[in-house]
């Protein structure tokens, strides 16, 4: 068991590969970054099914709270090869854990042919791409991906079961047992992070926003369903587009932007509860206006500015067929 979690390998693998492979690795890595999940579910909830991307990002957030109880119970240092900047504790590997549920939520929600086979070598490589990089063991993106294929069966298996059981549910009553969910994730996350052994003050890695999408979404769900209403059915494409490009301006600008900004914010790091706390929020505050754009202000222009709802043309079959016909006098 020792051997899985050894830093030789990584040294190995590192010693094997040429440098120029280190760029191909961190791109690969990349694909299994928050921010990526946070695009891929943005596209899908402002052109796709609305619902079926809601149920998605719901998958993410549950993949990620599981992730953050198991890292910080097992609290396991990181390597010390790392070849690119990570915080927080090392086992289970969090891109291993994620990537297996949320690309392996897509390639089952799809089932194409094309998507069994691209999914498992994608989640792979990003699992491999975590030891290469030395900031994870062999063993982390093994425990990793096991535990991300035993969520996704059962999410897979558990979900539709949970949604029937939803349907005649009043939407306060719905919107209640988000917000339960959400409350129980925010005090779980928040009280055994704020009593972690954290290594440094730089490795206080937290869950806020994974609680800020669990807080906010049953609400903003309901407001957009209620008042903004946003339509995504039979979009013409260059609507579409323009709903994808203005949109992750906006969502990916306002990531960016509130980290850099947010970032200015200096915690003095004298007491490990107040950096911790300090930090939660200051994370929460970003995120929920990530947030808020992704899932209102986003929609709202949608549906307000025509140029970005404007539907394609259905040529019904009967219509070609009159066209078809010859004139008569």
């Amino acid at each position: 068991m020792a051997w899985f979690f050894s830093e030789s390998i990584i040294q190995a693998l590192q010693d094997f590969f040429p440098g120029w492979m280190e760029f191909i690795f961190k791109i690969i890595t990349y694909l299994g970054d928050p921010i990526v999940y946070i695009v891929i579910f943005s596209i899908a909830f402002w052109v796709f099914k609305k619902r079926d991307a809601i149920i998605s990002i719901y998958v993410l957030l549950t993949s990620s709270f599981l992730l953050f109880f198991l890292k910080v119970i097992i609290q396991k240092p990181r390597p010390n090869l790392r070849l690119v900047d990570e915080d927080g504790f090392s086992t289970p590997s969090g891109h291993a854990m994620n990537s297996t549920t949320v690309y392996g939520w897509i390639m089952l929600y799809f089932k194409k042919i094309w998507l069994y086979v691209v999914t498992p070598i994608l989640v792979l490589l990003i699992c491999f791409s975590r030891v290469v990089l030395g900031v994870h063991y062999l063993g982390d993106v093994i425990i990793g991906f096991l535990i991300g294929v035993a969520l996704l069966a059962a999410l897979y298996f558990g979900i539709p079961y949970l949604l029937k059981w939803m349907d005649n549910w009043p939407d306060w009553v719905k919107i209640l047992a988000g917000e339960v969910y959400g409350l129980i994730v925010f005090l779980t996350t928040f009280i055994i992070g704020l009593y972690a052994n954290w290594p440094t003050y730089d490795d206080m890695n937290n869950s806020a926003d994974i609680v800020s999408a669990l807080m906010l979404f049953p609400l903003f769900i309901w407001i957009e369903n209620k008042w903004i209403k946003m339509d995504n059915e039979n979009l013409a494409i260059e609507s579409l587009i323009l709903r994808i490009l203005v949109g992750l301006v906006f969502v990916v600008g306002a990531n960016f932007g509130l980290e850099a900004l947010f970032s200015l914010i200096k915690v003095p790091k004298i007491i490990s509860m107040k950096v911790y706390t300090a930090n939660f929020f200051i994370r929460f505050a970003r995120y929920s206006l990530v947030f808020t754009i992704l899932a209102l202000g986003a929609p709202l222009l949608f549906s307000r500015v025509k140029i970005f709802s404007r539907k394609r043309e259905v040529i019904l079959e009967d219509d070609i067929e009159d066209k078809g016909k010859p004139a008569t006098n």
